[in-house]
């Protein structure tokens, strides 16, 4: 079905037919909205209208029409899908270290509730995430670090898919922190050299237990497995290098970076948004230096 709306009411994931202006205004026609890019010239054109066709894409909001709703309301729906989130993230992953059996369904639940957020909404999400309780602190980790992810994924314009992949790999790059003791987790002194190898080996012992799953993209798997990777080859566990480190994972280790030195740990104060990301922009041997900025402009301190 073709419906005629406002500019103002589209949202990514519908399928544009015509934006209502001249082609040299925007020539763009027929297509998935499914980049920021397209989003923002849509709604910088001189068009009032634009056609989409429900049979290919999302359909128009039900709630066009309503009054707007008010920060402080927007702020507590968004405090509320996070409790939602973080309770059902935590099922799962307790699922995943018990061998128990996966609901992804729930999973997709809470991808779709981060990447299909509004901006607001979205820095909503990162501000709550800062405030974490110690039990909560590793779930709470993961859902920040899936935000981060699903964000930074955006602003470089990826599709739709890939930016879900982003915030699904943000949510169980840490699951093999399960397996470990809370005594090494939660260590207000300096771990000792056999506690700090028990660390570094979170991210093997939780890529074996999501490959038990088939349903898990390799995306995911080798997010988990290689978000503590370094540009320079000094990271693990596989020690990759330089153009071994693709993308995605580049995405990771920098979201997972930033939100650890941004949060308040024992023994550890947090570090302001400027500061943690001066110090990942001087260690380019690394992070990716490009992905630090693309990071950082979304950030507010």
């Amino acid at each position: 079905m073709l419906i005629r709306i406002p500019k103002a009411d589209i949202k990514r994931g519908m399928f544009v037919e015509a934006v209502e202006c001249s082609a040299a205004a925007f020539g763009k026609r027929r297509f998935l909205l499914d980049s920021k890019k397209d989003y923002d010239a849509i709604l910088e054109s001189p068009a009032e209208f634009v056609v989409i066709n429900t049979a290919f894409g999302a359909e128009v909001s039900q709630q066009s029409g309503k009054p707007p709703v008010s920060r402080a309301e927007k702020r507590d729906e968004a405090a509320a899908t996070l409790t939602r989130s973080i309770e059902a993230l935590k099922s799962e992953l307790i699922n995943i270290v018990v061998g128990g059996t996966l609901d992804m369904e729930k999973l997709t639940k809470v991808v779709e509730d981060i990447a299909q957020a509004d901006d607001e909404t979205s820095a909503f999400f990162f501000d709550i995430t800062r405030l974490r309780q110690k039990d909560e602190a590793m779930f709470q980790h993961s859902l920040a670090v899936g935000i981060l992810m699903g964000k930074l994924g955006t602003a470089l314009d990826l599709n739709t898919d890939t930016v879900a992949l982003l915030v699904l790999s943000g949510l169980l790059h840490d699951v093999g922190k399960l397996t470990l003791s809370k005594n090494i987790l939660q260590k207000q002194t300096p771990l000792t050299a056999v506690e700090r190898n028990l660390l570094r080996s979170h991210p093997q012992r939780g890529h074996q237990l999501l490959i038990r799953h088939a349903i898990i993209p390799h995306e995911v798997l080798d997010i988990c497995l290689h978000h503590h990777e370094a540009l320079d080859g000094s990271g693990y566990p596989s020690g990759k290098s330089g153009s071994e480190i693709g993308l995605l994972v580049r995405i990771a280790t920098v979201c997972n970076a930033f939100d650890k030195l941004t949060t308040a740990r024992a023994g550890k104060p947090d570090q302001g948004v400027a500061d943690a990301m001066s110090w990942m922009f001087e260690r380019d041997h690394q992070f990716d230096r490009k992905l630090v900025l693309r990071l950082g402009a979304l950030i507010d301190d």
